[in-house]
């Protein structure tokens, strides 16, 4: 395979991620207010991890594509967007995943009482990779606050991505209902019709 079909194939791969991404995210958070396939705890779905593991895969090129673009303009505040983008968006789908597996383990018989042994101390070897987690909506803010500065994006692109950054982890991290019910859902919508756009431009571009 030459330089040209490598080029190509990212190229493409990138075009269909812009969409299948925030779409599916969006879908993923709709499926947990929705009240679809909750787990016992109420704060979570398997459906909306199944949605949200491929929604995430495919945020991994769209970061390292709008890091790319701002990095044009700031070196350094793309580097940075393209590592917590990288590392947020990979972890990001264990996040998700753990949902199914949760599901899963509970459907074997896996009991209460261990998952609530899980949650309440899961141990420092599952944190050191989990707390990996939250790079995925800061990135989102490093992006929105880089593309306001480079004003290479329209305004409002860039103030969806920081309020779906700021948003997002009020129910992911906090647990609040008002985050579960309104800001999760909300900070996916604002995803969506944000990086759509975006995908429209870059293909307009290519």
């Amino acid at each position: 395979m030459n330089n040209t079909t490598k080029s190509t194939a990212l190229k493409s791969i990138t075009k269909f991620s812009f969409f299948a991404g925030p779409i599916l995210l969006f879908i993923s958070s709709m499926t947990f207010t929705l009240g679809i396939g909750l787990l016992p705890n109420g704060l979570t779905s398997y459906i909306e991890g199944i949605f949200g593991s491929f929604a995430l895969i495919f945020f991994v090129p769209i970061y390292l594509e709008l890091s790319n673009q701002l990095s044009a303009t700031h070196k350094k505040l793309g580097l940075v967007a393209a590592f917590t983008g990288l590392c947020g968006a990979t972890v990001g789908v264990s996040h998700e995943l753990f949902r199914v597996i949760e599901w899963t383990l509970r459907n074997y018989g896996a009991t209460e009482e261990v998952w609530i042994k899980f949650y309440a101390n899961p141990g420092l070897e599952y944190l050191l990779v989990a707390l990996l987690g939250p790079l995925f909506p800061i990135t989102s803010i490093i992006l929105g606050t880089g593309f306001l500065r480079a004003k290479t994006l329209p305004a409002w692109i860039s103030v969806l991505l920081i309020f779906a950054g700021i948003g997002f982890p009020l129910a992911q991290v906090l647990e609040w209902e008002v985050g579960l019910k309104v800001t999760y859902p909300l900070a996916t919508f604002f995803w969506m019709i944000s990086l759509v756009f975006v995908g429209l431009k870059y293909i307009s571009k290519e």
